[in-house]
């Protein structure tokens, strides 16, 4: 399992609390690392030895599903290894097919590393701000009235949503609609 994005005491700062409870702060911060990782469709963190089963497209590239990729250990097509002369990866995940193109239908399998060593901060300050929504109004209550009492809630308000400036935020490290 990963390290956490960020740690109780993070959430205690950000909130401007005297103390926290370390427990629910630590669920509140692993709630929203699912809901980015969701957001995103990345894991992020750090991941080696990682299994991607692709299919062929009858052209030069195609995209492996997590970034960055910072290393390949194999590429079988249709269960035959191929040469590491017949290939090339870059850190975005374009698996480019040297001297032609991946065969329509194939089955290709990349064994590869990816994601992030230290989570960047952009990532982790989301996370915190997310976090800190839920921790604040856990409830996602919009409004309020007592009398005949009324209520209103609002998911975004809740942590339970990222906001479009932390999605403006988080767009380096999620892909792009092609890929998905």
């Amino acid at each position: 399992m990963a390290s956490p994005w960020a740690l109780p005491e993070d959430l205690r700062l950000h909130l401007r609390l005297d103390a926290i409870d370390a427990v629910q702060a630590a669920a509140s911060i692993a709630a929203a690392e699912t809901i980015i990782r969701a957001a995103l469709q990345q894991t992020i963190d750090a991941v080696a030895g990682d299994t991607a089963g692709l299919v062929g497209t009858g052209r030069r590239t195609i995209l492996l599903p997590e970034m960055p990729v910072t290393a390949v250990a194999s590429v079988t097509v249709d269960g035959t290894l191929q040469d590491a002369g017949t290939w090339r990866v870059n850190r975005h995940g374009v698996l480019t097919r040297l001297g032609g193109c991946w065969p329509l239908d194939a089955d290709i399998t990349v064994v590869y590393d990816h994601g992030y060593a230290q989570v960047p901060a952009a990532v982790t300050q989301v996370c915190v701000q997310l976090a800190g929504r839920a921790w604040v109004n856990p409830r996602g209550m919009a409004s309020e009235s007592i009398g005949d009492w009324s209520g209103t809630w609002d998911k975004a308000r809740a942590g339970d949503a990222l906001t479009d400036y932390e999605m403006r935020l988080l767009e380096p490290y999620a892909r792009g609609p092609e890929s998905r």
